[in-house]
């Protein structure tokens, strides 16, 4: 299965193009990063502004054209966006409605990281301390897991390490991301279960 991956920008692009190949080696994955979140557009059915290049601006137009393109026996999608200040669940529903316009629908699960895919780091202590070596268990210990807290912020108290380096973040801790589906090795994050378990059963594997 081809495995087409739409994320926010580059940090996503780096982490999923170095974490899915080891967690599922048996597809192909095609990650596809935009210059940041944006908007959707008022219009879905309108053709995308050019110069909006952000990953909501340009979805509705990228499912139709997936829809009309893809091999549903071969290829389909998911989409990972950060919630931020977002309600997830509404953003969710928001995404969901635009994939319901597109006909033909591509196989296509949708995602939201709760607040940021910093999140997915922070539900894997194991590989924080692989990656970085030292971990501040102060913030640590303070973090309530996926809560809207300024996720990224508290990521880099935990390591130490600047703003500036958030591709930085994803290179080095990508390789020593879980790819569990359960046990004590699985990761604590809900979003991060809840983008891994999609993407296995969009292309037809098991979970846990």
């Amino acid at each position: 299965m081809r495995i087409h991956y739409l994320v926010e920008g580059p940090s996503e692009e780096v982490l999923l193009s170095a974490w899915l190949p080891r967690a599922l080696p048996q597809h192909r994955h095609i990650v596809y990063p935009h210059e940041g979140k944006g908007k959707l557009p008022i219009d879905p059915l309108a053709l995308p502004d050019p110069a909006q290049r952000g990953l909501l601006a340009q979805l509705p137009a990228k499912l139709r054209a997936y829809g009309q393109a893809l091999d549903p026996k071969t290829d389909c999608v998911v989409v990972l966006v950060d919630a931020d200040n977002d309600d997830p669940a509404h953003l969710r529903a928001s995404l969901e409605t635009v994939l319901a316009a597109c006909a033909p629908r591509p196989p296509t699960a949708i995602r939201v990281a709760v607040e940021e895919t910093e999140a997915f780091y922070l539900g894997d202590v194991a590989a924080i301390k692989r990656a970085f070596r030292t971990v501040k268990r102060g913030p640590y210990n303070r973090y309530v897991q996926d809560s809207v807290c300024g996720t990224w912020e508290v990521f880099q108290a935990v390591v130490a390490w600047p703003y500036e380096a958030k591709v930085k973040w994803a290179r080095t801790i990508a390789p020593h991301l879980s790819t569990a589906t359960s046990g004590p090795g699985v990761n604590r994050s809900p979003s991060f279960q809840a983008f891994y378990s999609g993407v296995r059963q969009l292309a037809g594997e098991s979970w846990p």
